[in-house]
């Protein structure tokens, strides 16, 4: 059931105390927008930060007055809001989005570009999207397991203060079904680097878990399957028994291009969500990215189940004009469905807009979403499909310190609908500050850590030698 946002009117919540604490940080004079379980939006509110976790949040006055500080910082009056979780990126693609155009008319695919990165240019690649992905208020991204070295990619969580999400590199055990339906995508030399047996994809299950040893690491990881019918039932099930083990998401592309995936509910006699549901492989650890086409029953099965889905709204816009699509995200969101929102490869919209992509796309499905099931969809919906809901996402006492300080003086603070104003029309222009983890990684606009020019000048040098190496002109 849709819910209307409200100003807080409730005393400040946080510990209370006999003798004044020392923390490490307060921002106050904030519009905060918490997306807590009410949706509470406190005008004149403060947060109060210390190693790296929420410890008050609440009215400006209480919170000052209760509290001394080792950094005091005045929001002059803008939006504060939890920062946004990108939940499905195929991030060494990122300097891959406007070469599609170059490839017509050659015999070179995507996948013959997948083949020929290095390291470095996965690093590159991840680098750049980490200056975007700050400088438009994200916090975070998830990688679906499409990055052939982990080890390159997990270092730019440190090197500009982001949290990254990364699985078991393009786990698989009948890739071929990918050659056979999309071969666009695909190319020998791609495929050559998936596993090539049955053992060796069930060797690459959990490789990457070993990130989840320390807690305070900005790189976590999950089970994940490529999907979309690589994968065969025994592979799911040991994916599903092991994510389940280490209490952490399981995810798998499905749902991507309808008609296929009608196809594959044909010859099973019922829909695939029945299916899976009677083999006892839906579960809340496990997320399904993509699912264009959910039909009615579906809903009940998949809230039922407590199963995530992970929602990219530029790939089910195309699906919608191909035939056998039914996009039900708003519906599966307000049925209690864990949704978050990703771009997937952003090659039609920038990652600010992707929330008036969002807003457009469920539009077009005929049941709008209204601004806040948007930016809850962006921010503790995206967390909880990659199992991390209890730690990020809204600002709440207890969870990591992650969030966004917008400007006061933008065209869009309008003081109407703070969530239709931040998260659906707002732009990065509107963007003052990002923290992470109560770190200040972005002021002013400006990435803290990493010299933006220089990064854009290596995302620029990787692209020109994967061009030269597959003789692109």
């Amino acid at each position: 059931m849709e819910r209307t946002m409200k100003i807080l009117t409730a005393k400040t919540s946080g510990p209370s105390e006999n003798e004044r604490q020392v923390y490490d940080l307060v921002v106050h004079n904030a519009v905060l927008l918490t997306v807590d379980e009410k949706d509470q939006v406190i005008a004149n509110g403060a947060i109060a930060i210390h190693d790296g976790l929420i410890v008050a949040v609440g009215y400006s006055r209480d919170i000052l007055s209760r509290h001394d500080f080792r950094e005091v910082i005045d929001a002059g009056g803008g939006i504060l809001h939890p920062g946004f979780i990108d939940a499905h990126v195929h991030i060494s693609q990122y300097t891959s989005r406007s070469v599609l155009s170059c490839l017509e008319g050659t015999s070179v695919t995507m996948g013959d570009w997948k083949a020929a990165l290095t390291p470095d240019d996965e690093h590159a690649s991840a680098a750049l999207a980490a200056v975007d992905y700050l400088r438009s208020g994200y916090t975070g991204f998830v990688d679906p397991g499409t990055i052939f070295s982990p080890d390159a990619v997990a270092p730019v969580a440190e090197e500009f203060g982001i949290r990254i999400w990364l699985t078991d590199p393009y786990v698989a055990d009948a890739g071929t079904e990918l050659q056979k339906h999309f071969p666009e995508l695909v190319s020998e030399s791609f495929l050559a680097l998936w596993p090539k047996n049955r053992d060796e994809a069930f060797r690459r299950l959990g490789s990457q878990l070993f990130r989840n040893k320390d807690r305070k690491s900005l790189v976590k990881a999950f089970v994940g399957l490529y999907g979309e019918g690589t994968d065969s039932q025994a592979l799911f099930r040991t994916a599903f028994d092991l994510a389940r083990e280490h209490g952490v998401q399981m995810q798998e592309h499905l749902g991507y291009a309808p008609l296929l995936y009608r196809q594959r509910e044909y010859a099973l006699g019922v829909s695939m969500m029945e299916h899976m549901g009677n083999e006892g492989l839906l579960g809340s650890h496990v997320t399904f990215v993509h699912m264009n086409a959910v039909h009615p029953r579906d809903v009940r099965i998949i809230s039922t189940h407590g199963v995530g889905v992970v929602w990219c709204p530029y790939g089910q816009l195309q699906m919608l004009g191909r035939g056998g699509a039914e996009g039900r995200m708003v519906e599966l969101h307000r049925a209690g469905v864990k949704v978050g929102i990703a771009s997937d490869i952003p090659r039609a919209v920038h990652f600010s807009g992707l929330g008036t992509l969002a807003a457009v796309t469920a539009a077009a499905t005929g049941l709008a979403a209204s601004a806040h099931e948007i930016l809850r969809m962006r921010t503790i919906g995206s967390a909880a499909t990659v199992g991390a809901a209890s730690d990020l996402g809204s600002l709440e006492v207890g969870k990591r310190a992650d969030f966004v300080v917008r400007r006061p003086d933008v065209s869009e603070n309008l003081g109407l609908d703070a969530a239709l104003e931040f998260a659906v029309i707002a732009d990065a222009g509107t963007i003052d500050s990002v923290f992470v983890d109560g770190k200040c990684v972005l002021k002013h606009g400006e990435v803290l850590k990493a010299d933006r020019t220089t990064v854009i000048a290596l995302a620029r040098q990787s692209v020109r030698g994967l061009a030269a190496r597959l003789h692109l002109a």
